[in-house]
């Protein structure tokens, strides 16, 4: 019987790069002649201004140039929107005018021979300010409410069915209000740039998740042929969505380094990157539910609102999965959104899911408990073959066999539905769970293969320009390509991070294993056929290209399940919440390399905990400014919040979605976490709260 590596737990292909320091971040090229710039934000949260002088910060030792509103210029026309290959963290250019929209917006850039000779002739910079009206706060913003129509083609405000006979015919209701905060990507590695010129080409070093999309911006910024700009990335030290749009830094690094004719560094500081640098919003959810005694849901309405900036648009779209999870025939969606002084949000780990499931989940188990029914249950009766809102069918879905096998591995059946009922000593104990989903997203990529016969034998170099954000993309096209060719893994050379290769989709919405794999063996599998023909070849090569696909075709929907099991302790006298045990199982579509997946699942979990128990992006409504923008103040799990986490799939392949069955695993192990550990605190203490994070003090305050 033939082995293959699809599935086996190897070890990463880059891990020995990354534990040894010798995997280069965009801030790690050694360039010649480089100078350091350093970026200064406004004071004020809105208004505009007034006078700038310069000249002390010109005139300090080691500046090179510092560039304001005053001397910047205008780039081209960029693009701020996905649909033209690329976009811009926000549709004003950088250092436009004087006008000020929020907190922390670049207002100047030093540029010195060192960092500290930067830092130094910024704080000589000269600036007064004429304050204007802002708001950072919803009720603060009411007036600026309008309805966005669309998110990726679904209507987000619409009703199928009747809602209102719906929960007219319900035995059970419940109406509450849910409360997500404003959160924060925090990847461990800031945003950084290196830009250089040689002539009128343009490389730039960034810190990515999408090379193509920044070389479209940065050749429409500077007016150049895509092929004259280059961009690398090779490892990204985390991302989490925020490092998908070109950032106002990159662009000025790079018109720095035009003026200057040398190399410029920026790497923004840990309070720049909370600051401006797109955030999750801050979403408001209210949910009606109705259901007849025996558990049928009659009707759903799911009112969101969220904010954006100022002058540009963005939607946290929270409805798109309690439209479409559960059968619901009767089923309403609003989503109303406010203008506030922030940088413009931007897409955070399961944008919309994430407190999307919040919201649903957490209502499912307040039903369950009006119901006196077991949540699993509840769940179970509403199971939906068919997506709710399109009416197909889903391409694959295994979500029953999750919720058995995590409530046995869990020992739910043991659980005591009576809450504040278990304890161990003084500590409260509970159980809760929910259900994970997140589409499934093929954006489209481009993978060359070659296959070389060396002295030392057979060898494989697998390419194209998607990034690896951590995720293991090195490792499993490496897999992918081994396995078709029949080649020891160490034979097989991955290059990734440049846009001089084959084109690939940003690596976001958990896409790029469903669109580059398939590619990958694609070409391998036709390199296989042509040594077949020519056995004595001594060079062969070959590029495929995957199609995108949106959540839907024409015969399915497409989307990954699965089911989160939580433990929590809890004690009473101090609020202190702890995480004891998590079991989730997943169906994702056959899982190609099992170490990274697993590693991708915890990490996604790790992520809920933090959503649930600690973060929370603060801001002062009445300076406009965010009060916790560093790693002390805005809190992120670390190892001692964490337990054992227990971790398994269904594997069963998605021949509908893609020839190699597997489905994108990046995000779906936020979706739920943050609900089922609500509901474990609810089972623990009697005590439903309904706005995140859970700190101590809404446990107090409620005893």
């Amino acid at each position: 019987m033939a082995t293959t590596l699809i599935g086996t737990p190897v070890n990463r292909i880059d891990g020995r790069k990354k534990v040894t320091g010798t995997a280069q971040y965009a801030a790690e090229f050694p360039l010649d002649g480089t100078c350091q710039a350093v970026l200064v934000g406004s004071a004020i949260a809105g208004g505009q201004i007034r006078h700038l002088d310069a000249g002390a910060a010109e005139q300090a030792p080691g500046v090179l140039l510092v560039l304001t509103h005053l001397n910047t210029g205008r780039f081209g026309d960029m693009p701020d929107d996905f649909e033209h290959g690329g976009t811009t963290a926000e549709k004003r250019q950088p250092l436009a005018d004087a006008r000020i929209l929020h907190t922390g917006q670049y207002v100047a850039m030093v540029v010195a021979e060192t960092i500290e000779q930067a830092r130094y002739a910024a704080s000589l910079l000269e600036i007064d300010y004429e304050l204007g009206q802002f708001a950072v706060a919803l009720d603060d913003a009411r007036d600026t409410a309008f309805q966005p129509a669309h998110f990726m083609g679904e209507l987000l405000t619409f009703e199928r069915g009747n809602v209102e006979s719906g929960l007219a015919a319900a035995d059970v209701r419940i109406a509450e209000t849910y409360v997500t905060p404003t959160e924060h990507p925090c990847a461990l590695e800031p945003h950084a740039t290196i830009a250089s010129w040689s002539g009128d080409t343009l490389t730039v070093y960034n810190s990515t998740q999408w090379v193509m999309g920044d070389r479209v911006v940065l050749a429409a910024g500077f007016k150049l042929p895509p092929e004259k700009v280059r961009v690398i990335c090779p490892f990204i030290g985390g991302m989490f969505g925020s490092k998908a749009a070109t950032g106002a830094h990159v662009m000025l690094a790079a018109l720095a380094s035009r003026r200057l004719n040398r190399p410029v560094k920026i790497v923004l500081s840990r309070s720049q990157v909370l600051t401006d640098v797109g955030h999750r919003t801050e979403t408001v959810q209210r949910l009606e539910m109705g259901a007849r005694r025996d558990g049928a849901i009659t009707a759903v309405r799911h009112h969101v609102t969220s904010h954006t900036a100022l002058d540009d648009d963005f939607t946290e779209p929270a409805t798109i999965t309690s439209r479409m999870l559960y059968s619901a025939e009767n089923y309403a969606s609003r989503q109303d959104v406010l203008r506030l002084n922030v940088i413009r949000p931007a897409w955070m780990r399961a944008p919309g899911e994430a407190p999307g499931q919040f919201a649903l989940e957490s209502a499912l188990d307040e039903l369950a408990h009006k119901l006196g029914m077991d949540p699993v249950e509840l769940r179970r009766r509403n199971h939906a073959e068919v997506n709710a809102q399109t009416g197909k069918p889903f391409s694959s879905k295994h979500l029953l066999e999750c919720y058995t096998r995590g409530a046995e591995r869990f020992g739910w059946s043991r659980r005591n539905p009576v809450p504040g009922s278990l304890r161990d000593g003084d500590t409260f104990v509970g159980s809760g769970m929910a259900t994970a989903t997140y589409p499934g997203y093929i954006m489209g990529a481009s993978v060359r293969v070659r296959w070389e016969q060396t002295a030392s034998g057979p060898r494989a170099i697998v390419s194209t320009a998607g990034s690896d954000v951590g995720t293991g993309m090195y490792t499993m096209l490496a897999i992918t390509v081994a396995n078709t060719l029949g080649l020891p893994l160490d034979r097989v050379t991955v290059e990734l991070g440049s846009s001089a290769l084959p084109p690939c989709a940003v690596a976001g919405g958990s896409n790029l294993t469903a669109s580059t794999a398939p590619a990958a063996q694609d070409a391998a599998a036709k390199i296989k056929r042509q040594l077949a023909a020519s056995p004595d070849a001594a060079f062969l090569e070959a590029e495929e290209t995957s199609q995108p696909i949106f959540g839907q075709n024409d015969k399915f929907a497409f989307q990954s399940f699965g089911a989160h099991f939580i433990e929590v302790r809890v004690q009473p006298e101090i609020g202190r919440i702890r995480v004891s045990r998590v079991v989730s199982v997943f169906d994702c579509g056959r899982i190609l390399s099992a170490k990274t997946t697993r590693s991708q699942f915890m990490g996604g979990i790790v992520f809920g905990v933090g959503a649930a128990l600690l973060e929370e992006l603060v801001y002062d409504r009445e300076h406009g400014q965010p009060v916790n923008a560093d790693l002390a103040g805005y809190l992120v799990p670390v190892h001692a919040d964490v337990p054992e986490i227990d971790v398994t799939w269904i594997d069963e392949p998605d021949f509908n979605f893609n020839s190699m069955g597997c489905r994108g695993v990046g995000e779906i192990g936020i979706t739920g976490v943050a609900a089922a550990i609500a509901n474990a605190v609810y089972n623990a203490t009697g005590i439903r709260v309904r706005d995140l994070p859970i700190t101590p003090d809404k446990l107090i305050q409620s005893v």
